[in-house]
């Protein structure tokens, strides 16, 4: 059958072009890591936005448990179908505009019916939800999280269909088209939250989440030249396909819904505790988080393809040598910034919330939670590259056991420590799970790599480890400088100071110890190319 008038441009669009040179990649993956920090930055905003309006009372709680529970459906759907429908959907690209096309139809209509049904459940039922993920919240705050839950039900159910029409567009090599929506989707969130909270109160986030997630899933879905053909008559039928991809997330489920399973436990756990302190570990979590996208997981996402690659050609030593180079440029950044944010919690946490209804009780709380994530901060900033690492090798049984053994024993740990510790018990169990994790992916690639035997490699962490105590010692010295109580003055004396006395005396360190990362940072920081050009020079 002959295409369509019409129907040209649009079945020349259906083969990407599948040999993207390496400068390709590392433009590309470097603009998305840029996107991503835009968009980390504005959900970071909608946090500060957040701490203004609501501080850290009931309603604060009410905010950290209902998103985390959308959340966690919405990247559970999406660790589901990223890896089971891109590889079928761009194997159907090959084909024909009709494959594809049927494909995706059947793929669109089936989601969207799973999650109306799923959406009209959670409606019907929200109350019991309620009562099973936060069971210790007290009876008003059970009746407004379940309130909330019936408005973000709606939002949520086009938050995961923006996961489907994001892995459509990542596969057909729209990388900028899926990305930007989805940074759009969070500012508008921030702008929604400023305008309405004074007029609607914590259900301001409802209206903003289901505006922004409309237009921007509308967005990406018209950036997909199959959706022209969404209600046209079936030429093709992708049963066989549609079945591959069945089979493909099967595997998947239970990973990834153990990989959620922590989350929504230590919601349940944290629901128990006094007023305030579940979310002084939402805040917590999510400065510690962002600073993560903003250095180590932009590194990643830079590097993770390029590793693939080589693996790909067998390049076993560039692959090593890769992967060693990031290791200590992720270390490098991460153990210096791990001692700074310890010893400077109180005031990070004050400048960066206190203000509103964000009090200083609220700023106590906080730098409590931020200093034990902070101790974990060199494991989550590690965690990516080492599990991608495994990604880059095609073993992926190996982190999801690993994961699945981290996230049992974090519940463990959990619950056992919950009535004498506290929210830190939730924190510590967090930390010490991933970090037990981590070693475990760490020991089996050393296996294959030898690096950790490396005498450069030992050298390396012992000349960072010195240069940080020594800086140490002088951020102390800078320290409550100043007893000025207002907000420039203790941002001055009591965060930039010593921060920017710390970072001197590291940097004075480096040069003495003569650590190639210094160099490396300084190039990619101050010449400003392309991360993925400065690690692999003289590699590949």
């Amino acid at each position: 059958m002959q295409p369509a008038a019409g129907q040209k441009s649009v079945q020349k669009d259906n083969s990407p072009n599948s040999g993207m040179t390496k400068t390709a990649i590392g433009k590309a993956a470097l603009g998305l890591s840029v996107i991503a920090v835009f968009s980390k930055v504005f959900g970071f905003t909608e946090k500060l936005i957040v701490a203004h309006f609501f501080g850290t009372d009931a309603r604060a709680d009410v905010y950290f448990a209902s998103m985390g529970i959308v959340l966690s459906l919405v990247f559970l759907v999406k660790e589901l179908i990223y890896p089971s429908v891109l590889p079928v959907f761009a194997q159907v690209l090959k084909k024909s505009f009709y494959a594809s096309s049927d494909l995706f139809r059947k793929l669109f209509f089936r989601l969207f019916l799973a999650l109306a049904v799923f959406a009209v459940i959670a409606v019907l039922f929200s109350d019991a939800i309620t009562a099973v993920l936060v069971p210790g919240f007290s009876e008003d705050k059970k009746i407004l999280t379940s309130s909330l839950l019936k408005f973000l039900v709606p939002a949520c159910l086009f938050m995961c269909l923006m996961t489907f029409t994001q892995s459509v567009l990542n596969c057909r090599k729209k990388f900028f088209k899926a990305a930007i929506p989805e940074a759009g989707f969070k500012l508008l969130i921030v702008a929604g939250l400023i305008v309405l909270a004074p007029i609607l109160d914590i259900y301001a986030l409802a209206v903003a989440a289901l505006a922004g997630s409309v237009l921007a899933f509308i967005v990406q879905f018209t950036f997909i030249p199959e959706s022209k053909a969404v209600l046209a008559p079936c030429v093709y039928n992708a049963k066989d396909e549609f079945n591959r991809i069945l089979k493909l997330a099967g595997p998947l489920v239970l990973g990834v819904v153990f990989s959620h399973i922590s989350g929504l436990v230590d919601n349940m756990l944290a629901s128990t505790l006094p007023t305030g302190q579940l979310s002084y570990l939402g805040y917590a979590k999510k400065l510690i988080d962002a600073i993560l996208l903003v250095g180590p997981i932009a590194l990643v996402t830079v590097v993770y393809s390029q590793l693939s690659h080589l693996n790909a050609e067998e390049k076993h030593e560039e692959f090593k040598a890769l992967f060693v180079r990031a290791f200590r440029l992720i270390l490098f950044v991460s153990i210096p910034a791990s001692v700074v944010l310890i010893m400077l919690r109180e005031p990070v946490v004050a400048a960066m919330f206190e203000r509103g209804r964000f009090t200083q009780q609220s700023t106590l709380g906080t730098s409590q939670a931020l200093f034990i994530y902070a101790a974990g901060f060199v494991t989550f900033a590690v965690e990516s590259l080492v599990v991608f690492g495994f990604y880059a090798l095609s073993n992926t049984k190996l982190p999801v056991k690993v994961g699945i053994f981290g996230v049992i024993l974090d519940i463990i740990l959990a619950v056992t420590l919950i009535a004498p510790f506290g929210f830190a018990a939730i924190a510590w169990a967090y930390v010490f799970s991933k970090t037990v994790k981590v070693i475990i992916l760490l020991l089996v690639m050393n296996r294959k790599f030898r690096f950790f035997h490396d005498s450069e490699f030992i050298h390396f962490i012992l000349a960072v480890t010195v240069s940080c105590i020594v800086s140490a010692f002088c951020l102390n010295l800078l320290n409550n400088l100043n007893p000025d109580s207002s907000f420039l003055q203790k941002f001055i004396f009591d965060l930039a100071i010593p921060a920017a006395g710390f970072a001197t005396v590291f940097w004075l360190c480096c040069r003495l110890f003569k650590i190639e990362e210094l160099k490396l940072l300084s190039a990619i920081l101050l010449r400003k190319k392309s991360l993925k050009s400065e690690l692999t020079e003289d590699i590949l």
